[in-house]
């Protein structure tokens, strides 16, 4: 066996201590990186899931499935009324209570009950709703619908039949009569459903005069407006010489 010459045993030796250097310094490093993980997972603060918003709610919105998110929030931040991922089961159907930003965490104050709306908050400011049966000619055998604007036409009984017209009508709700069947019936087999119309107070007295007799419904054309059609002025007569108590008459 050749012997090593000593440039060969101190090269040998210079690698060999290189290697050493190189492994302990791995080892130091790797024990420095292990303590410092622990380190920070130690000192890192717990997280909580929370409900948030995913889209702006308005006011009065159904909370469902599509609403919500989870988003987890540091324990030092987390509030109480913050609602957590196990609170989604019994606040599904509920409404907003008023507007909710974005990403913002759902609370216990911004949740209410559903109300279905009152039929009076489709109501215009200072506008009646008014009801009256009506028979089949005055649906137009069924052609007249919710949101449709009419004319309605009749009589003051009151004051020797003077015409009466108001235009431009809404229907708001109708009743009883949704099932083509009943529009198969006669008149005589009919059972009168009602219409329901938005009028002013002005228009609501005199639609009470109008209807204490047989009133019309004219279907109007959707993006009409109409104007009411000036009425004929009667024609009075006078009898000279008449001998009759009441001797005038009017035409």
């Amino acid at each position: 066996m050749t012997a090593l010459t000593p440039r060969a045993r101190l090269l040998a030796l210079l690698i060999l201590s290189l290697a050493l250097s190189l492994a302990s310094y791995q080892l130091v490093t790797g024990y420095v990186e292990e303590q410092a993980s622990i380190e920070v997972e130690e000192q890192r603060e717990e997280e909580i899931g929370i409900l948030v918003t995913q889209r702006d709610i308005l006011a009065g919105e159904i909370i469902n499935v599509d609403t919500l998110v989870i988003r987890s929030f540091p324990k030092s931040l987390v509030q109480d009324g913050w609602l957590r991922p196990e609170d989604a089961p019994s606040i599904f159907g509920l409404a907003s209570s008023r507007f909710i930003d974005r990403g913002e965490p759902l609370t216990t104050d911004a949740i209410k009950p559903y109300q279905t709306p009152h039929f009076s908050s489709q109501l215009r400011p200072g506008f009646y709703a008014v009801t009256s049966l009506v028979s089949v000619h005055q649906l137009h055998n069924g052609l007249i619908k919710i949101g449709d604007r009419v004319t309605l036409r009749g009589n003051d009984f009151q004051q020797n039949n003077k015409p009466l017209e108001m235009v431009n009508i809404p229907v708001i709700a109708m009743d009883n009569f949704d099932h083509h069947t009943q529009l198969e019936l006669n008149p005589s087999q009919f059972l009168p459903s009602t219409m329901t119309f938005e009028l002013t107070p002005r228009q609501a007295a005199v639609f009470e005069a109008m209807r204490m007799q047989d009133y019309s419904v004219w279907l109007q054309h959707a993006d009409t407006s109409y104007t009411a059609a000036e009425q004929p002025q009667p024609i009075k007569i006078h009898r000279f010489f008449a001998q009759e108590a009441n001797a005038n008459a009017v035409y």
